[in-house]
């Protein structure tokens, strides 16, 4: 048995190496399969070279068709993701450009505003210094029909004594509330308005009040139409409750 195997070797060692000779006389590449049977004998299968040729090229072919299909997904995917990055950049242009049309129009509007703030301001204030003027005792308390004098009072520099024509009116020489209508010795009525600014205007008058206590007045309100016996009007302002002249404050036109 041992014989059997030596030769069984030997035989299988002699065909490799003929195989191997074979192989470098015709040039070419094959492939040969040595196979022992249980009964000791051999068998040889030999690949031929155009079957190992045939099966390098489907490999190479196979890889490369692998190469190609893992770079195709690649360049899909990364197609796929600038597609989806320019879609991005295009939805945050649009968002900025509404963003930046937004803001120029709140700028405008604020601009608007802030031009009709200040014109409202402007009004109120020239308002309020119109308001501020009307209640200023600074008008003429006689109206403008017929002729007029005016001159101080004997001995007291801070009255005036007007003398009218008669048909003329007496009026307010500035808005105000009718403080109190009192009857006077010289004059007759003592008439006074508080001009709700510290100051007040006085006017004694033979004549009968149009008005009465508590009437809020305004500019130029008729307070006595003068007659043929009260043409004469005695006129004073106070300041805080201290009588000033008269002529610091009014203002004669013409």
């Amino acid at each position: 048995m041992g014989m059997k195997l030596k030769a069984s070797m030997e035989r299988k060692a002699s065909l490799e190496a003929e195989a191997i000779e074979a192989k470098h006389k015709r040039g070419k590449i094959a492939v040969l399969l040595v196979r022992e049977k249980k009964d000791g004998t051999i068998r040889q299968n030999r690949i031929k070279n155009t079957i190992i040729v045939l099966s390098a090229l489907f490999i190479i072919l196979a890889m490369g068709l692998l190469v190609f299909v893992i770079a195709a997904g690649n360049s899909n995917k990364r197609l796929l993701e600038l597609s989806e990055y320019e879609a991005m950049v295009e939805e945050l242009t649009d968002e900025i450009s509404g963003l930046q049309k937004e803001n120029f129009d709140l700028t405008n509007k604020l601009s608007l505003l802030s031009e009709t703030v200040a014109t409202k301001a402007a009004i109120e204030e020239v308002k309020e210094e119109e308001i501020m003027d009307i209640y200023l005792p600074k008008g003429f308390p006689l109206g403008s029909f017929g002729a007029s004098t005016m001159q101080y009072e004997e001995d007291d520099e801070l009255t005036l004594i007007f003398t009218a024509s008669e048909g003329n009116t007496i009026i307010t020489v500035g808005a105000g509330i009718v403080e109190s209508i009192e009857p006077d010795e010289k004059y007759g009525t003592r008439l006074v308005i508080d001009h709700q600014n510290g100051y007040k205007s006085i006017y004694l008058n033979k004549g009968q009040p149009y008005v009465r206590a508590g009437d809020e007045l305004g500019r130029k309100y008729i307070l006595f139409l003068v007659g043929s016996d009260n043409k004469a009007l005695g006129f004073q302002v106070t300041e805080d409750e201290k009588q000033i002249d008269p002529m610091d404050v009014m203002e004669i036109a013409g």
